[in-house]
């Protein structure tokens, strides 16, 4: 998720157990034109297991930029976001847009294969704005043999609204053998252990079930609820700032408050800590807080 997924984030996530992290997507252009502030976006530094997203919708420029990216960094692999329903991306070509021209969408996965040798992966929804979309770009997927299909079962233009239909998953599942991941409203980890066996996935892709609550990975694993101690959460908020501090300096802090608002969110206790911090605009009013 774009300003979410950052680093500071997703480097909790993986602590807890994310088996794999995918930074927040960026567009071709921002890394062909910004490469040093677009680093600071996909670079996860000590942590390996991550992958790449990138959105754009010119073939060559995900070659290129994925040639320049592999020169400072070594993720996992790249994926294409091909179902972000952001207006703005939408009205640019770019994300979910994708879904109305499957031949683009092909183009692209070419280009990023002839890029690079690592895994190259897809992640869209079921059509822009019909649920009849995906079966037909699964066909075209299966014959380039992307590494792993992530389908978000809801239309472009329902946004985050309805429920996720995962019966559309499960149709899906049976046109391929390509790697499934499956994205849609898995906030508990037993959503999640329940999702992957009864639909045969590779796994889920979990995004606002994990915002404040990086933990639920070690939920997923153990399989049983987890309570953090109001210190815990403490922890968790003083190293993100700092994180983000090293990252983008006192902007960094800023960027930061949704973090802090949905870390204490219904703790008991907390909300006069919350109020400060979504005021505090430098790392050492975070450390006096959070002391």
């Amino acid at each position: 998720m774009a300003g979410v997924t950052t680093y500071p984030f997703a480097s909790q996530c993986l602590d807890f157990g994310a088996d794999l992290a995918f930074a927040p997507m960026v567009h071709t252009d921002f890394v062909l034109n910004n490469l040093e502030e677009a680093l600071k976006v996909v670079d996860f530094k000590e942590h390996s297991n991550y992958v790449i997203q990138l959105v754009g919708s010119d073939p060559e420029k995900f070659e290129e930029a994925i040639k320049l990216l592999l020169k400072h960094v070594k993720p996992l692999g790249f994926d294409l976001n091909a179902g972000c329903p952001d207006k703005n991306i939408v009205k640019s070509g770019c994300g979910g847009a994708l879904l109305e021209n499957p031949q683009k969408i092909i183009e692209v996965v070419r280009a990023m294969k002839s890029a690079t040798s690592l895994p190259v992966s897809v992640k869209t929804r079921a059509g822009y704005n019909n649920t009849e979309a995906i079966f037909g770009l699964v066909d075209f997927l299966n014959k380039e043999r992307v590494s792993l299909l992530t389908i978000h079962p809801r239309k472009v233009t329902q946004m985050y609204s309805g429920e996720a239909d995962w019966g559309i998953i499960e149709r899906v599942r049976k046109m391929t053998d390509i790697p499934l991941c499956g994205s849609g409203d898995v906030k508990t980890w037993q959503e999640a252990r329940d999702k992957v066996g009864e639909y045969s996935l590779a796994g889920v892709m979990i995004g606002r079930g994990a915002l404040g609550r990086p933990w639920i990975f070690r939920e997923i694993k153990e399989k049983k609820d987890y309570s953090p101690t109001l210190g815990e959460i403490k922890e968790l908020a003083l190293d993100l700032s700092r994180k983000t501090n090293s990252i983008w300096g006192d902007r960094g802090i800023i960027e930061a408050r949704k973090h802090y608002a949905w870390y204490f969110k219904g703790i008991t206790g907390a909300k006069g800590l919350r109020t400060k911090l979504m005021q505090a605009s430098t790392i050492e009013e975070i450390k006096l807080l959070l002391h």
